[in-house]
């Protein structure tokens, strides 16, 4: 007894590390020309071996039951060598339509974003370059930004955005931030740290020395490649040293001044701007108790109001599903949501180039380069926490900010949607089993195609049932075709990947079959679609259960 249960599974075992082993060694070989990065590479390898070790199971099933009956004793009939040998056989089935059911969704969802992610990388890098050669330099740094939020460390990213700041600084030397057409948007990096560069030259043509001073450093502190920048911060220096000790009272002086306009800000709620002040103020001080805490509490507002181009980054660097679009009416108005690029993440959803319009009794029309969206609250507004004078933010071609402000938008759906949307809008396969099951009045609700959910459903389902009746119609075939002397070990184990290589085929077309049979049901019956297709596969393994008996009946006695 425990020998057969033992040939079973030391069979199967070894026929699925076996198609593990293919599926792997043949993702390594196709690594190159699917062109994955190099940190995806491993990772998108053993994906693949997963999904080919799936789709080999139900063969190996049939195989191996197959050859470990073809080992039971002469004279047993069907349901005696069944009943007794067939219980490891079935717990396996079992656990692989466990695997099937809730592991394989979630790795062919991984392998696929691998891919995107990689493509995406490549393309938006060729891209860059593309802007950088036609001076359009900030499109081109916007565009690294999507390249950095997937490998910061990639050496040909590395490359392209040493240029794109070189770029900067030979457009900056002749006074332009680049040189682009004229509707190019200019670099928020630049534009801030030139605003601070004239109000220096204006305090040091008014003798405010230490004022120039400090302006000129922030200046430096946001784009620290201008050389006219340096000098100027060189000059006002050199003009403090002439002052001498009244230069050390000025600079205590001007930083308590500083600590208590920052204090003032973050009581009158200007969370932004008592951001940066702390964050300067830290860093000439960083064991100032009080620059500490209040920092920490205007971070704290800020994030109420805003998110941290670092939060965008981390997000796309776990997550990205592409291209989105949400259309949904809520109280008479129809809401539209689109981004070039979203990503999920603990901290909220992210979207990348978005447009979100209106219609009806409330028309809005925003466009935003940086979007998060946590419960139904939409924040349009990102600050850089390192550099804090970076901030992008919305952009209103109509209608107003609500009563949250220019930056909060409210919407009637939430993060919860939006994640459900996603996931049934994509590939169906990759759809987790439970959502397929409970998200049908989801998908209706916004417009999406059931008939493709529901057969993927049914597809599903039918797993357990084809394992089960596999592993009975190849313990029927074992036993007819049994030999009349005992089989070598060795003999069905060599033979074991020849005959599984043999059966992959006609069991896909098999497979081919069932999708148009599940498919015809899902369209025909949609309201009892589940009862139906149920009702089918319970009929399906009766007349396997039959079957395999009846090609036992004629086995040698």
């Amino acid at each position: 007894m425990s020998e057969k249960k033992g040939v079973f599974l030391g069979m199967a075992l070894v026929c699925m590390a076996l198609a593990f082993a293919v599926g792997f060694a043949l993702a390594m070989f196709a690594v190159g020309g699917a062109n994955i990065l190099s940190r995806f590479a491993l990772a998108w390898q053993l994906c693949g071996g997963a999904l080919y070790l799936a789709a080999w199971t139900p063969a190996i099933l049939l195989v191996s039951s197959a050859l470990s009956m073809e080992r039971s004793e002469n004279g047993a009939n069907f349901i005696s060598a069944a009943s007794r040998a067939l219980v490891p056989a079935l717990v396996l089935a079992g656990a692989v339509s466990i695997f099937y059911l809730l592991v394989v969704p979630g790795v062919r969802e991984r392998k696929s974003w691998y891919e995107n992610a990689s493509a995406l990388f490549h393309t938006s890098l060729a891209d860059a370059k593309l802007q950088l050669e036609n001076g359009r330099i900030s499109e081109a740094q916007r565009l690294l930004l999507v390249c950095r939020s997937i490998d910061e460390h990639d050496s040909r990213y590395l490359i392209v955005w040493d240029q794109v700041q070189n770029a900067f600084v030979r457009a900056s030397a002749v006074g332009l931030p680049e040189a682009p057409t004229a509707q190019e948007p200019q670099d928020p990096a630049w534009l801030s740290a030139n605003r601070f560069y004239l109000e220096s030259l204006k305090a040091q043509a008014e003798g405010r020395t230490f004022d120039a001073h400090y302006l000129a450093k922030r200046s430096v502190a946001i784009y620290p490649k201008r050389p006219e920048v340096l000098r100027l911060v060189e000059e006002t220096w050199k003009a403090l040293q002439v002052l001498g000790s009244g230069a050390e009272e000025a600079a205590q002086a001007a930083y308590y001044k500083r600590k208590l306009d920052g204090y003032g800000r973050l009581q009158e709620g200007d969370y932004l701007e008592a951001y940066r002040l702390f964050s300067e103020l830290s860093a000439e001080n960083p064991s100032d108790a009080d620059v500490v805490n209040y920092l920490s509490l205007s971070r704290n507002g800020l994030s109420n109001a805003a998110f941290f181009i670092e939060e965008y980054e981390r997000a796309f660097r776990r997550s990205d599903r592409g291209e989105f679009s949400l259309h949904t009416e809520a109280s008479g108005v129809r809401w539209t949501l689109h981004a070039q690029r979203l990503a999920l993440s603990e901290d909220g959803v992210f979207f990348r180039d978005v447009e979100l319009r209106s219609l009806g009794s409330t028309a809005l029309d925003i466009t935003a380069p940086f979007a998060r969206l946590r419960g139904n609250t939409l924040l349009v507004r990102v600050v850089d926490a390192d550099t804090p004078d970076l901030v992008w933010e919305a952009v209103y071609a109509s209608g107003g900010p609500g009563p949250m402000g220019p930056h909060i938008v409210t919407l009637p759906f939430s993060e919860a949607d939006v994640l459900d949307h996603v996931r049934l809008s994509g590939p169906a396969a990759d759809i987790p089993l439970a959502l397929l099951v409970s998200g049908m009045d989801l998908a209706k609700r916004f417009g999406l195609d059931t008939v493709a959910l529901r057969t993927e459903l049914g597809l599903r389902l039918a797993y357990p049932f084809v394992s089960l009746m596999l592993v009975l119609l190849g313990a029927g075939l074992g036993i007819r075709f049994r030999a009349k002397n005992a089989v070598r070990p060795i003999a069905s184990y060599s033979s074991a990947p020849f005959l599984v290589a043999l059966s992959v085929v006609p069991l896909q077309i098999a497979t081919d079959a069932g999708r148009f049979a599940v498919s015809l049901t899902a369209r025909l019956v949609p309201g009892a679609f589940i009862l139906a297709w149920i009702g089918f596969l319970c009929a399906c393994t009766a007349v396997a259960v039959l079957l395999a008996a009846r090609v036992a009946v004629n086995a040698p006695r």
